[in-house]
């Protein structure tokens, strides 16, 4: 009876360890075929995310490519423009005493082709070449010291030239160009010029460095000519403002007029007075022409950085006497978008200007 149930006790041990081995086997089994499973998935995952990472970095060389090589092909396009039409110096210095009529005898000899084009009457023989070129050339504009050296050009709408390059070629680019509203013969009240804030430092990008009064300092005038006759202009204002009714409750602080009321025109100077950056020791006076250049800034969404100069005054010397520039002792006026809390805006009392 002993032996028996030592055999029996010891049966029992032996099966007890046995069913502990197989499950023991089967845990190992199922932890090495999750551990199989978890390290095939994480492959799969790495791979997928591999694939992924190299589909993007293709993407993204291929964008940057792209823009890459329109960069290159605008650049080295315009470097062509400016040597098909602008006139050589030896060529100019030649028209330079010369009666109008004998200057375009002088440029008829020199440039054949010029007699089928069919100018504006008073046309500068200077900007004859950008005309015959694209006759919808209205100007040319200048900022010494900039990148901003390019003909002004303008389409009977504001959209053409925002993806259009001088020649009428698709780009991101686009060209600078004048609203449809404006008129050069003469000048408009107010003469509005856009152009894009390119990366690269192009277009109009040069015009963001006007939030500093040191760079304003060093730039206090620009040089912009209609077809008809050149001029300075001398920096008076530099203002961020909303692009749209959408950026500011509603509200548009209109700056794109070409033509308003003698009355509405003051208004608009004493608004700017409030709105502009610094003061530049430049006045303003209801009787003044101005232009403004028109970009993109990025305080907040859909901002726009305008710099007002006005049209030197017969008689009126160029120099601009930068010492006068100074920090204005007023806050500027910003849309309400500028704040984070509109209730924070000190002229968020102030009276609307709207045009009239």
């Amino acid at each position: 009876m002993s032996k028996n149930k030592n055999n029996e006790s010891g049966y029992i041990y032996f099966q007890d360890t046995e069913e502990t081995v197989i499950r023991k086997d089967e845990t190992q089994k199922n932890a090495v075929a999750k551990f199989v499973k978890r390290k095939k998935n994480k492959k799969i995952f790495l791979n997928i995310l591999s694939i992924v990472l190299v589909v993007a970095i293709v993407v993204s060389s291929l964008f940057i490519g792209k823009r890459g090589i329109e960069k290159f092909l605008v650049l080295k396009q315009e470097e062509e423009q400016h040597r098909q039409s602008t006139i050589p110096d030896d060529v100019m210095s030649e028209l330079e005493n010369l009666s109008e009529e004998e200057k375009w005898a002088y440029l008829y000899k020199e440039y054949p082709d010029l007699v089928n084009v069919k100018f504006p009457t008073g046309i500068l023989c200077d900007y004859a070449l950008y005309y015959a070129n694209n006759p919808q050339t209205v100007g040319y504009l200048k900022i010494e010291g900039t990148k901003i050296d390019t003909p002004v050009v303008q389409a009977d709408n504001n959209k053409y030239y925002l993806n259009h390059d001088f020649y009428g070629k698709a780009t991101s680019y686009g060209a600078v160009y004048a609203s449809y509203k404006n008129s050069f013969d003469p000048f408009d009240r107010n003469t509005l010029l856009y152009g894009h804030n390119m990366n690269d430092g192009s277009r109009f990008a040069a015009l963001l460095n006007y939030k500093s009064l040191d760079y304003f300092k060093k730039h206090p005038t620009i040089q912009f000519d209609s077809l008809f006759e050149k001029n300075t202009w001398k920096i008076y204002a530099v203002v961020i403002t909303n692009g749209s009714t959408e950026s500011d409750d509603g509200y548009f602080f209109d700056f794109t007029f070409n033509h308003c009321s003698d009355a509405c025109y003051e208004e608009y100077i004493a608004e700017l007075e409030k709105r502009k950056l610094y003061d530049t020791g430049v006045d303003l006076l209801p009787t003044d022409t101005i232009v403004t250049l028109c970009t993109c800034t990025y305080e907040y969404d859909d901002a726009r950085l305008l710099v007002i100069a006005r049209k030197l005054r017969e008689g009126e010397s160029p120099e601009v006497d930068t010492s006068l520039a100074k920090i204005k002792s007023t806050p500027v006026k910003y849309p309400d978008s500028y704040y984070s809390d509109p209730s924070q805006n000190p002229y968020k009392n102030d009276k609307k200007f709207f045009l009239y």
